[in-house]
């Protein structure tokens, strides 16, 4: 069993980010503009970040002095996500939000409690991406399978909701 989580660990990052640029390039092949954005943007917020703080800092993968980049990766992601899900016509985005709340809360716990076990932090800042990669996979599935069965059907909500309440 040990064998076997060592060999998972050390593939699971390439894996990741191999399935996440499939994804987007399905997406952008097949999906609509919700799977699109959301797949381009999963792959500038969570994989490039990766590979830049490895580019920049070849000794040093995670940790003190990078964190603050992952920090606004995810700062970034949030904002993204969170603007898609309100506008998309349809409901798995939200989820996708949701988890990268979680990752953001965790980065805010970190700052104000440096007594949080390292492990716990890793499994709340990257475990959300693991789900978000699924959500988006399952999402652009039942795009493709409802797209085939009925046809084209709305990407984005048609009316905005007003922070004032319904029109008079």
């Amino acid at each position: 069993m040990e064998d076997f989580l060592l060999y998972f660990n050390a593939f699971r990052v390439p894996v990741q980010h191999g399935v996440a640029i499939l994804l987007a390039g399905a997406a952008w092949r097949w999906g609509g503009a919700p799977e699109r954005w959301l797949s381009l943007s999963f792959l500038a917020t969570m994989v490039v970040p990766v590979y830049v703080v490895w580019w920049l800092f070849p000794d040093r993968s995670g940790g003190d002095p990078v964190m603050p980049v992952y920090l606004l990766a995810d700062a970034v992601a949030t904002v993204l996500f969170v603007n898609i899900a309100l506008r998309a016509n349809r409901n798995y985005p939200l989820w996708v939000a949701g988890f990268q709340l979680v990752a953001l809360g965790s980065h805010m716990v970190q700052l104000l409690d440096v007594s949080v076990t390292p492990l716990a932090l890793t499994v709340l800042i990257t475990g959300p991406s693991y789900c978000q990669l699924l959500l988006i996979l399952g999402g652009f599935v039942r795009h493709v399978r409802r797209e085939r069965r009925f046809g084209q059907y709305r990407e984005w909500r048609m009316v905005q909701a007003s922070p004032y309440g319904p029109a008079a």
